[in-house]
């Protein structure tokens, strides 16, 4: 019989071995679409931190620099899970007749969408006669009208370009535009470039509260290859969440080394930042609120029905404290 030491050595070497097989498995390839914000942390995290690869995930991730510009990449068959906005999700679904499903809220706020003015412009009556920009379609769109409705300003007094996020600073410390209405980083990017031209006016505080959800198609999440991956990706997210709201340095670190951002934007951003990631009462109301707002603007004539916006199972195989019941229709 051979003695212990030599047993305990060939369990640790059987252990190895064994260890050593998973590991070279090959992972569940997906592609991911996600944008330059410090609101995707804790994908961020999930990522540098090695949590993808341990949830047995091949991940290609994509940035794109708004959610509306990943849904017309999404919109020809490419990428598995997408990163968007309220707005831009909710018009997709109704765009391609359903053929989206959100799977969860990854973080919402309303301080990290900012209106980023020239200095001459102090009160939401200056934006009378002027160019305002933001990228049509996205969550800019609802915060432009949400913020000249509450504030007494005829829209129709104030002309909005369609700018994509990256050329926004630009545009403002050049001239071409007296204002922006984005989400940060955006406005920190600017105030570095041309600090004596531009300013704060508000955040979206009052007005909205934008949303960074996740989405895929239906017909992937009813394979079992396709929830399995979900599932996976999900459980790791969570985990990258719970590291990304208590460790700024490595989300600063992150996101100096792959997106070159400067520690006080991401500070700015991450301060802000609420990440649930869940489909929550929360998430109901200020999605109806959007929807009432959207019939309203004759951007849509339809309710949205959470019953079929949203694919909970995921959520539901983790943790079923996750997921609300829906309200109805609205």
């Amino acid at each position: 019989m051979p003695k212990l030491p030599t047993l305990v050595a060939a369990a640790t070497i059987i252990g190895l071995s064994a260890h050593t097989a998973v590991a070279q498995q090959p992972g569940l390839k997906m592609t991911l679409f996600g944008q330059p914000s410090v609101n995707n942390d804790s994908i961020w995290m999930a990522l540098d931190k090695g949590l993808y690869t341990q949830e047995g995930l091949d991940i290609t991730y994509r940035l794109f620099p708004s959610g509306t510009t990943a849904f017309q990449a999404f919109q020809t068959g490419q990428g598995d899970i997408v990163m968007t906005g309220d707005l831009p999700s909710v018009q997709y679904f109704f765009r391609v007749k359903g053929d989206y499903r959100t799977i969860a809220v990854i973080e919402r706020d309303a301080k990290g969408y900012v209106a980023v003015t020239q200095t001459s412009i102090t009160k939401p009556q200056d934006l009378i006669g002027k160019t305002v920009a933001t990228r049509v379609g996205s969550t800019g769109s609802w915060f432009i009208s949400e913020y000249l409705n509450k504030n007494g300003v005829d829209a129709t007094k104030v002309t909005v370009k369609n700018l994509d996020t990256q050329v926004l600073p630009a545009a403002l410390c050049g001239g071409e535009i007296a204002a922006f209405f984005i989400w940060q980083p955006v406005g920190s990017r600017t105030l570095e470039i041309c600090p004596d031209k531009a300013h704060y006016l508000t955040d979206a505080t009052g007005y909205i509260q934008g949303y960074l959800v996740a989405g895929a198609r239906p017909q992937w999440l009813a394979s079992a290859p396709g929830k399995d991956i979900a599932v996976r990706w999900l459980r790791a997210t969570l985990k990258g969440r719970d590291i990304a709201q208590t460790d700024f340095a490595s989300v600063a670190a992150y996101a100096r080394a792959k997106l070159d951002l400067s520690e006080k934007a991401t500070r700015e951003q991450w301060d802000t930042n609420t990440r649930p990631i869940a489909i929550d009462k929360v998430y109901y109301d200020d999605f109806c609120s959007l929807s009432g707002w959207a019939q309203k603007e004759k951007m849509t004539e339809q309710k949205i029905d959470f019953q079929q916006l949203t694919w909970p199972d995921g959520l539901k195989a983790i943790d079923s404290k996750l997921v609300d019941a829906p309200p109805p229709p609205c």
